[in-house]
């Protein structure tokens, strides 16, 4: 991380060190946004320009600056009060920070999909006729690798279980539930329908495994991989995904998929919010999530945490896309509400 002050025009000026100090303690706001990111990989910078008038009062001009790998934000000020500016400053730099991070999760959101549906459709014959022959080790060979674009959304639902008390914290793992899936889709291949794009199906195989754990009783797993592919090493599926923009994406801390600016468009969020860690503002958003329809949840974060559109979701849920579509607003609606009570959000203006 590197934090700079630069003050021109500051010799000898009574508050010199103050706003030095006044400006590291600002810009921890700031820092709370980047999280994820390599210290050594971001910069923030804030220049003052002091100039004496001459009825012996002061102007100030001052830029801050954030450079981060994926581009530059910069605020400027100038007033009579270099204070005011840094508030100002940080600021803007605050909103402008978080619309960044929003741009490069959506970014990251579309190349993944995109990559995983390209991935999915290179091996789709080659799946079958391991399928059709009976190749079992081939078939998951090939297709337990290309799991990787379920892995947030099994992690978020199995999380919504855990609140709910259907499992015990830590009881079923996310290996456990795409091992499922690998395995009903070695089942069922045969059966799959073929107006249904291949990362559907297996979307919707996910649901059923999850379908399961609510309906049963939590019982002990064996790895699929280890009964199958006993060769083959068991790495997680985080190191399995590799793909032309997944290694800079965990490297530069851009996976996270579940943002409240999208969950809640257009909110203000509270500082109260803002000074939370980022796991525990996931905990937060999990917990609102767990409390509304399961209809409503999975359809909301589908889209905004999975970029499925309307058609593939309503596929999904074998719905109207404009009953789909009815559902994330009125999710939306109550995750609002929800944030507003535990002060998290700031109440709708007008």
């Amino acid at each position: 991380m590197s934090v700079h002050v630069v003050l021109e025009g500051f010799e000898n000026h009574p508050t010199r060190s103050d706003l030095e100090l006044y400006w590291h303690e600002k810009v921890q706001r700031i820092q709370k946004f980047l999280k994820g990111y390599p210290e050594d990989l971001y910069e923030l910078r804030l220049t003052v320009h002091a100039s004496a008038k001459g009825d012996q009062t002061w102007h100030y001009e001052a830029r801050g600056v954030v450079r981060l790998p994926t581009g530059t934000m910069v605020a400027q000020r100038e007033g009579k009060d270099p204070f005011a500016l840094v508030d100002e400053i940080v600021d803007n730099l605050v909103r402008q920070v978080k619309r960044h991070r929003e741009l490069v999760r959506k970014d990251y959101l579309y190349k993944r999909k995109n990559r995983a549906k390209r991935d999915l459709a290179t091996v789709e014959p080659m799946l079958a006729q391991d399928r059709a022959q009976g190749r079992q080790h081939d078939f998951f060979r090939l297709l337990r690798p290309l799991l990787g674009f379920l892995t947030d959304h099994a992690r978020r639902e199995l999380r919504v279980l855990e609140l709910e008390e259907v499992i015990h914290p830590g009881e079923v793992s996310v290996e456990d539930v795409l091992d499922e899936v690998l395995n009903l889709a070695w089942q069922n291949y045969g059966q799959r329908p073929k107006h249904v794009p291949l990362h559907l199906w297996l979307t919707e195989l996910l649901h059923q495994v999850l379908d399961r754990l609510v309906k049963q009783e939590p019982r002990p797993h064996v790895s699929l991989e280890q009964e199958v592919l006993q060769q083959v090493e068991d790495l997680p599926v985080q190191e399995l995904q590799v793909g032309e923009d997944q290694w800079w994406a965990a490297l530069l801390g851009y996976t996270e998929t579940l943002a409240l600016e999208d969950l809640v468009p257009g909110c203000e969020t509270t500082e109260q919010w803002d000074q939370l860690e980022s796991q525990e503002r996931r905990e937060q958003l999990m917990r609102a999530l767990q409390q509304l329809p399961a209809r409503q949840r999975q359809a909301l974060l589908l889209s905004v945490a999975e970029d499925y559109d309307l058609a593939e979701i309503a596929m999904l849920q074998n719905r109207s896309e404009e009953e789909v579509k009815q559902d994330i607003q009125q999710a939306q609606q109550k995750l609002r509400q929800l944030l507003q009570q535990a002060q998290h959000i700031l109440p709708e203006s007008g």
